[in-house]
């Protein structure tokens, strides 16, 4: 049986393919389908999609190249993932709380900003939305951190496995 840390990394670094895939087609999916709707009444919206848009494909990119290193078995691939997905979480977070707490403010700007925000976070956040309803990020965090302290403990980065007989 081979090594179960080796595996699971390697596993994870698949499942950031997929997902990256998924997401980079549903943001372009959506960036098409932009085209053709028209911004609702808040005088911020285009401003925020386009934001939520820009942050996505900044994820989307990271999930490939930590993808990319955690099929190779680096450690890299497993210490920036930890990025990633702490980001990805920090951000789903903090955007849900800020509009919240905009859209409430009495200052019609502020309110404006933040109804806009929400107005486009369904949308703005296509690339990262099959994550975090799968709650993939939570699951990769707890499971990455795990099979890295054993790869750690063996020593076995990037350590060509021996072929079967």
């Amino acid at each position: 049986m081979g090594d179960w840390g080796r595996i699971l990394i390697r596993s994870f670094g698949i499942a950031n393919w997929f997902y990256g895939l998924t997401g980079s087609y549903l943001l372009v999916d959506g960036l098409w389908r932009g085209r053709h709707f028209g911004f609702g009444p808040n005088p911020y919206e285009a401003e925020a999609y386009y934001f939520d848009v820009a942050i996505n494909a900044l994820f989307l990119l990271g999930l490939f190249l930590s993808g990319y290193w955690l099929i190779l078995i680096r450690r890299r691939g497993a210490v920036f993932s930890n990025y990633v997905f702490s980001t990805e979480i920090l951000f789903f977070v903090l955007s849900s709380w800020v509009s919240l707490i905009l859209a409430m403010s009495r200052n019609a700007t502020a309110a404006s900003v933040g109804m806009s925000l929400g107005a486009v976070a369904g949308i703005g956040n296509m690339g990262t939305v099959l994550q975090l309803l799968t709650g993939y990020p939570v699951i990769a965090l707890v499971a990455l951190n795990l099979a890295r302290r054993h790869v750690d403990r063996n020593r076995s980065w990037n350590v060509p496995q021996p072929s079967q007989p």
